[in-house]
């Protein structure tokens, strides 16, 4: 009986006390092994460290369980096991650390450093580093890239001085999300339809990139969405932030992730304006998708819709500025004011983008995606009512070849799109007479080729090419006889080719490119009423400079590059006295500068009553001027390009304390900027200075996160986007001299 008993007391006691055993391994994005991550387990939060090999493993009681790994320069994760571990854990680079971060830019998902090209890199958490709920301070943070925001929703993008074109929106710039064109047949991008908070990452490639992404002198931007790591736990994110001149922001986001990952967000976003008629209002919805087919398999979906409308107040002059920077522009002459018109713009759009990947052999990988977009777009001015509908559809193929040291990219793209405009008489923004109808149709197609080859002596070359065709056909259907148009652009090759030395820890390159960047619809059928045809493209060839390096022991990165390019048919923004666009070109155009970033983390412990401190400073110099431009009998040769300061500076300062209290903080000053061809007006420099004073705290599943934001400005008044070339000397659109917000972001994890 004795031994009956024993025997059942063993046999309870060794199933209480069993042990389940879990092994993995750490890596980087690129597949590379991780040595010595911190590994936190369970509640007990008992940690061992992977070996050199990026090996662990461990034994444990009871599931599930949460584990956290966590490397000083990596994303710390978090991950909750319940069967068992995945096969390879990925951590992510500190986005904190742009320089060293894995980019996407050229097809060529490498280490920034090792890409022979500026590339400015945003991260999510960039984006909401300052709590300001808007794109400005992340993007204005990258040196040579200047974002404007002329009221709330309404956003300008130059990159390297091409904002001379950009009266409003965003053109001249190739602008893709997920790999797919966002940017529409026409050239346009409807920017500010997109919410920050449903945005994971921005790469901005400066220069010209139609070797890869087809038509445009300024550059490309490649968005990115969906779950922010590979191996995300399912969690749901809500964020909720309010301030001064009632800005309120809210946003939710729901990600499930095991084989396939999904997600889910929605973004609201209002505010009623620092001047009078200048509120918006932006509702945003997004679906992304990851659903593996099979082993070699994958299929990628998008779906987002978007609600924008913001009051346009319109420009100022110098004595109304100065008289009360806050009014609307007032009624003059024959032309009512901002407010008696309801001047504003209305915006709905709807894009859906699907994409397949194929791993056809070891070394080939195919990726094939296809979008449909519509747009409803209405646009009451002082002086009249613009009705405008969208839809378009694109492909884009890419193939992909990697064998011992080549890389082969080979490619096409394909883009349609149909626009139907109308313009009625603006009767206190209702529609009135119809003053015109037309029906647009534009397409753009270019194939692409591209090859890097790593040479012995760690010398690497990258050559690319395309071919680009685009076509605009226009009918006004509302004129008796029927009127058409059609501006049929000559096929161009634009080339790029780019050398770079890699000399452990630092790499030099140089690199030679073309840029073509045809009129956008905007330009060609502009707010003076009539269709453009004489406008030309603009052509370009830029020549850069540039290295990268990264020092004591990975805590020094910097980033510097100089260029000198040439701009051939410069089109011209140019703004009547009713406010309405019209553009010309402006001869040719000369720009040489310099730009640099330093990235300093001289404290980075992961136990210290400061865990760590990132310091940061950018720095871009520009001399731009128009090189032969002449209006009938006024030259402004050697004048200073229009909308291009000449100096851009960023400092910011990163504090992260042991009791999970944060501090961050933003510097920036913008020197003068011409807002005339004639250089006789010029906006004033400004010096911004922005805080966010935070507390994270973890409490079961659930973290959170508690912020306060000031934005100060030290010159007032001043503007974040004034007009360029605008008639009766309307050029100021003043900015709030200061902002004080908070917010909340809590995140859940999910069993």
């Amino acid at each position: 009986m004795k031994y009956l008993l024993a025997f059942l007391w063993v046999f309870v006691h060794a199933g209480a006390m069993a042990q389940y055993f879990f092994q993995g391994k750490v890596v980087d994005e690129s597949g590379k092994a991780i040595p010595a991550v911190s590994i936190n387990i369970g509640i007990e939060k008992t940690m061992l460290l992977a070996n050199n090999a990026g090996e662990f493993s461990f034994q444990y009681p009871t599931k599930p369980f949460f584990i956290q790994l966590s490397h000083i320069g990596y994303v710390t994760q978090k991950i909750q096991v319940k069967d068992s571990l995945p096969a390879r854990i990925i951590l992510q680079i500190d986005p904190a650390i742009l320089d060293e971060a894995f980019v996407q830019a050229f097809e060529r998902n490498a280490n920034n450093n090792n890409i022979a090209a500026p590339i400015g890199n945003i991260h999510q958490v960039q984006i909401i580093r300052l709590g300001t709920g808007n794109l400005l301070q992340s993007v204005n943070n990258i040196p040579g890239v200047k974002m404007d925001e002329r009221s709330p929703g309404s956003y300008r993008l130059g990159i390297r001085g091409n904002l001379l074109r950009s009266t409003f929106g965003v053109r001249n710039v190739k602008v893709y999300w997920n790999g797919l064109p966002f940017t529409d047949a026409s050239g346009s991008t409807n920017f500010n339809a997109v919410a920050p908070a449903v945005i994971s990452s921005i790469e901005i490639i400066k220069g010209p990139s139609g070797s890869m992404y087809g038509a445009g002198t300024g550059g490309a931007v490649l968005l990115k969405s969906g779950a922010p790591s590979l191996t995300e736990n399912n969690s749901i994110s809500v964020a909720a932030s309010a301030g001064s001149y009632g800005t309120f922001s809210g946003n939710a986001q729901v990600i499930l992730s095991k084989k396939n990952t999904t997600t889910f967000s929605i973004a609201h976003q209002q505010a009623n304006g620092y001047r009078n008629h200048s509120a918006m209002k932006r509702d945003v919805a997004l679906f992304t998708g990851s659903f593996h087919l099979s082993n070699n398999r994958k299929l990628n979906s998008l779906v987002f819709i978007s609600h924008l409308f913001y009051e346009t107040p319109g420009g100022l002059t110098e004595a109304e500025l100065t008289a009360n920077p806050r009014q609307a522009r007032p009624a003059a002459g024959i032309f009512q004011g901002a407010e008696t018109q309801k001047a504003s713009i209305n915006l709905k759009t709807v894009y859906a983008a699907f994409s397949h990947e194929w791993q056809i052999s070891r070394l080939i990988k195919n990726t094939t995606g296809i979008y449909v977009s519509y747009t409803d777009f209405a646009n009451p001015t002082i002086r009249n009512y613009e009705d405008k509908y969208d839809r378009g559809t694109g492909a884009r193929t890419i193939f992909i070849k990697t064998w011992k040291n080549f890389d082969g990219v080979f490619g096409a793209e394909i883009q349609k799109g149909f626009f139907s405009a109308s313009v009625f008489d603006n009767y206190a923004g209702n529609k009135a007479n119809l003053k015109y109808h037309d029906y647009i149709q534009s397409w753009q197609a270019n194939i692409f080729t591209q090859a890097t080859y790593l040479f012995k002596g760690n010398w690497q070359l990258l050559a690319g090419l395309s071919f680009n065709h685009f076509y605009l056909g226009y009918k006004r259907i509302t004129s008796n006889p029927i009127a058409k148009e059609g501006s049929n652009f000559s096929p161009q090759w634009v080339p790029r080719i780019s050398l770079m030395k890699i000399l452990e820890p630092v790499r030099i390159y140089a690199s030679v490119s073309k840029g073509y960047s045809t009129p956008s619809i905007d330009e060609l059928h502009a707010g003076d009423d009539r269709f453009n045809k004489a406008l030309k493209a603009e052509k370009s060839i830029n020549y850069e400079l540039g290295f990268k390096a990264t020092l004591i022991n990975n805590q020094l990165w910097l980033n510097m590059s100089g260029y000198y390019f040439r701009l051939k048919n410069t089109i011209v923004g140019r703004r009547d006295s009713s406010g309405g666009d019209f553009y010309l070109n402006a001869g040719s155009t000369r720009q040489k500068g310099m730009e640099a970033t330093v990235n300093y983390q001289p404290v980075i412990k992961v136990n210290g009553w400061i865990k760590s401190i990132l310091l940061n400073v950018n720095y871009n110099y520009i001399h731009a001027r128009f090189a032969h431009y002449q209006q009938g009998i006024t030259k402004y040769d050697g004048n200073k390009i229009t909308g291009t300061t000449p100096y851009g500076l960023s400092a910011n300062a990163d504090f992260v304390f042991s009791n999970d209290i944060y501090f961050n903080c933003t510097y920036s000053y913008t020197g003068k900027i011409p807002l005339n061809d004639a250089n006789t007006v010029f906006a004033p420099s400004y010096n911004l200075l922005i805080a966010k004073l935070g507390y994270k705290f973890t409490i079961a599943n659930t973290d959170t996160d508690f912020f306060l934001a000031i934005n100060q400005s030290m010159n007032n008044p001043y503007g974040l986007g004034n007009d360029l070339n605008a008639a009766a000397k309307r050029y100021f659109n003043p900015s709030a001299p200061w902002m004080l917000n908070a917010g909340l972001k809590m995140k859940i994890g999910l069993e």
